[in-house]
């Protein structure tokens, strides 16, 4: 794990740990953890778990826009969150580590907004090496 590195602009920060893969089950990692979503420096959005221990980055998947979503997992018991890539099989398991469950969908819903905002190219000096805008997803009211 690497030291926290500074993000320029933090968009959302909540209390969750990790979990992983054991054969078909989904086990909890025990320890404390935070999910931060910043903006690189590069205008990227970033998804990080931090380790709120160690306060050690561990790590940091950069979501581009439509690309992944972010849910509650209905077969679970409990607080169990996936990040799921559309693009490719990556998988993040996550169990809410907030006091009260009271805020998890609002959490969720936050966590879908900011990783799926388009990306901002207001500063971008060559406009022409940006990718093509999606029409289809222009015509939805969001």
């Amino acid at each position: 794990a690497e030291p926290l590195p500074v993000m320029p602009e933090v968009l959302l920060v909540f209390r969750a740990g990790k979990m992983f893969m054991e054969g078909t089950r989904v086990v909890p990692d025990a320890r404390k953890g935070l999910v931060r979503i910043a903006r690189g420096e590069e205008g990227l959005v970033h998804f990080q778990w931090i380790d709120r221990t160690q306060n050690s980055l561990e790590d940091d998947q950069i979501v581009f826009p439509d690309e992944a979503i972010f849910e509650k997992v209905p077969q679970a018991s409990g607080r169990v969150y996936i990040l799921k890539f559309n693009t490719d099989n990556r998988k993040f398991f996550f169990w809410m580590q907030e006091p009260s469950s009271d805020a998890d969908a609002r959490l969720c819903n936050s966590v879908n907004y900011y990783i799926n905002r388009p990306i901002d190219l207001a500063d971008e000096e060559e406009p022409e090496s940006s990718a093509p805008l999606d029409n289809s997803a222009m015509s939805e009211d969001h």
